[in-house]
Order: structure tokens, then sequence, then C-alpha cells
């Protein structure tokens, strides 16, 4: 993962109904194997195999579990969980516009995780609200939040501080050559 700062940080974790249903599976998976469900296995391994389970279950959702969104100084940091492995980078020079939308997840995309085809793709974790972005290329990038006009704002924001930045800013100096000039 990159060193550089995040100015914004969303984490949209996975709807209540889902983590109840992945964590019960889990539960009831774990408690089939401790319980002897499976009788050839032996009664020695099965708690060490119930916690490999656990285990293997608290990473996956570390790696899948939710949408985490990082408004950086140079662009937009997407990546699935809390750890950075599936990831995406939009730098801010792709970026051409930005705006809080309404969509249609199952319908649009058949369902939430990263999504779409050609041109139009999402990122997503839950509901039915993201921020567009509009790239070069005609591509269209949706992202989906929680707070889709707190984070818009913030990309905008951050856009604004790049732009910024990138202008050359008349000074003193800039004056000076002005005058001399003349």
């Amino acid at each position: 993962m990159t060193s550089e700062r995040a100015v914004y940080v969303e984490h949209t974790p996975w709807p209540g109904w889902v983590r109840a249903i992945f964590w019960g599976v889990i539960v009831l998976v774990c408690f089939a194997l401790v319980a002897g469900w499976d009788t050839t296995l032996p009664p020695i391994a099965r708690v060490p195999l119930a916690g490999l389970v656990a285990g293997a279950a608290v990473g996956l959702h570390k790696l899948v579990g939710g949408l985490t969104v990082r408004v950086q100084e140079t662009g937009l940091l997407l990546h699935l969980g809390s750890v950075p492995i599936i990831r995406r980078r939009v730098p801010f020079e792709e970026i051409r516009s930005t705006e809080s939308v309404r969509y249609h997840p199952v319908v649009e995309f058949g369902g939430w995780g990263v999504r779409g085809r050609g041109k139009r793709k999402a990122w997503t974790a839950r509901g039915d609200r993201a921020v567009a972005l509009e790239l070069t290329g005609g591509r269209q990038l949706l992202v989906g939040s929680d707070h889709p006009q707190r984070l818009e704002g913030r990309i905008r924001s951050a856009l604004a501080d790049r732009r910024k930045l990138a202008r050359p800013t008349a000074g003193p100096a800039a004056d000076t050559e002005a005058d001399g000039a003349r």
C-alpha cells in the first residue's frame, strides 16, 4: 500500500443481515466440527480444525468485508475489507466530474461488490447510494457510500486543493519579472 497520507477515510461495512448469515454459518460449521458431526474425524483434531475454520473466516472478512475509500493527496484508493489487497487506485487526473447518486445495484450490476463491465463499473458494499465518478475516456465508476454527499464533498475539496497546487501562482517574483519586461 502507498504511504500517501489520507485526508479522508470512509468504511462501508456489509449489511447486518449479510454479517449475520456469514458468522452464523461459521458458528454452525465450527459447532458441527466440535460436536462430532463428522465421525471419521478423530476427536483430537476437531477443535483445531474448528479454530482453523474460524481463523479462515476472520481472514476472509478482513479481505472482503465491506468497502474502504481513502481520499488521498493524489487520488482515491478503494479497497475491499480492512486489508488493502483487493484495491483500485483512481488518480485525480482521471476524474472529470463527481455526483452523488442513487442507483439500482441488483438491476444495474447484479449486486454489490466489485462489479461491472466495459466503461461502467461499481465498487460497493451495500445500499443504493454512491458517488458517480466520470473518468477520462468516457468511463464511469460508482463508489458506494453510506454518506455520498460527504464523500463527494471530500473528493471535490481534494480535487480543488490539487488543482490549486498545480496552478502557477503570481507572487512577488512574478511581479518583479513583469516590471522588468516593461
